[in-house]
């Protein structure tokens, strides 16, 4: 028996706690802490702990073309029959929880080879944080705008800190798990403005952080309103970089009648797809990417097989600008293939894809944000940072 320990970042949410996937004979079987990442300090939430079972529940095996499985030149011949519909006719959702590689070649492809006039992404948001996670401990009042905590549980401990510190934690939102935490609360379902109490502890405030999910609106515009750091954050693990692709929340759109879709997720029941379903009826073709079964892969034309998240190497960004690596610790299955690779095919090699940092250097050149970050940096247990938007 041969054992491994391979250093990689978590495929859930965007904190990008890392961690060590325990490998047995090319298969991952089991998560060890990893005590020199900077974000998660050998601390893991319980879907971090079960990390190993993304690359084993609900694996997509086979190709399959109208729900039979067929060889991989069947599928990809059929797959390429998308390009015979318009641009305006055609939607792209992207997943965010690829790596910025596979995002960058899947946004080329919507746009250089199938022309696409709706691309988007799907578990996305907007925003971005001016306040790092290291900084969160430091902070003298927190306010929580949502359930901040229980959606990004590690991100979440560090605001036992402030509390340890002698910091207060403010909330504002429905009752939830993060509400009970908080040493003031004000329970709303919606929310325009804050207490008078809230804005003016911020104000006096040495060092105030407001946190909310990326994507809510409403918080943003009221943290837009006060003079504090933000932490925004993305809820998959590279929500981020999908925001700095410029990827907005993927809406299916009236005049689409074909659908390209990489439905990655780690499990099935935190499908992030199954909202999609009943619209997607309608449509006359969808090709699915995706290395696990969603409701939105049962229903595609036809469905390509994928490697996922720590089978292929590459890098994602967290929701504070640091971009990790990702390393390829378990073996692929038989007949599924790097997502770089799927795009290539389909696009008859239109896009070199096995120098994941090659790929990278063409997205710093497209991505001012990434502009300047070497590659082999990104190496290291801290990551890089992006430049500041």
């Amino acid at each position: 028996m041969e054992m491994e320990y391979v250093t990689t970042t978590c495929p859930y949410c965007g904190t990008g706690c890392g961690l060590n996937l325990i490998v047995v004979n090319g298969k991952a079987v089991g998560v060890a802490p990893y005590h020199r990442s900077p974000v998660s300090s050998g601390k893991l939430c319980t879907r971090g702990l079960h990390a190993a079972k993304a690359l084993t529940e609900w694996r997509i095996e086979k190709p399959c073309v109208r729900g039979e499985s067929v060889t991989w030149d069947v599928a990809l011949t059929e797959a390429k029959k998308i390009s015979g519909y318009s641009g305006d006719e055609i939607a792209v959702a992207i997943s965010s929880r690829l790596t910025n590689e596979a995002m960058f070649l899947a946004l080329r492809y919507a746009r250089e080879v199938l022309g696409a006039g709706n691309i988007g992404v799907v578990g996305g948001g907007c925003g971005k944080s001016t306040g790092k996670l290291s900084e969160l401990a430091k902070a003298d009042v927190v306010l929580m705008i949502g359930d901040v905590m229980k959606r990004l549980p590690v991100t979440g401990n560090k605001l036992y800190h402030v509390q340890k510190h002698g910091g207060k934690l403010l909330y504002l939102g429905p009752e939830s798990y993060t509400a009970v935490q908080a040493d003031a609360t004000f329970i709303t379902e919606e929310y325009t403005t804050i207490p008078a109490e809230f804005t003016e502890a911020i104000t006096a405030a040495a060092n105030p952080v407001v946190m909310y999910l990326a994507g809510d609106a409403a918080a943003a515009a009221i943290a837009a309103n006060l003079p504090a750091k933000t932490a925004v954050l993305y809820e998959t693990n590279n929500g981020r970089g999908a925001a700095l692709l410029g990827l907005e929340q993927f809406v299916l759109g009236e005049k689409t009648k074909a659908l390209f879709i990489i439905t990655e997720t780690p499990e099935r029941e935190e499908d992030i797809y199954a909202d999609l379903i009943q619209a997607v009826n309608k449509l006359e073709m969808i090709v699915a990417i995706g290395s696990n079964a969603t409701y939105l892969s049962d229903a595609a034309t036809v469905l390509l097989p994928s490697a996922a998240l720590n089978e292929y190497p590459g890098t994602v960004t967290n929701w504070e600008g640091r971009v990790q690596k990702v390393r390829a610790a378990s073996a692929v299955p038989e007949d599924a293939k790097c997502p770089c690779e799927i795009i290539s095919l389909l696009s008859d090699g239109k896009y070199a894809w096995e120098d994941k940092a090659a790929i990278f250097a063409d997205l710093a050149a497209a991505v001012p944000a990434y502009t300047d970050i070497a590659y082999e940096e990104i190496e290291k247990p801290d990551g890089v940072f992006i430049k500041e938007e």
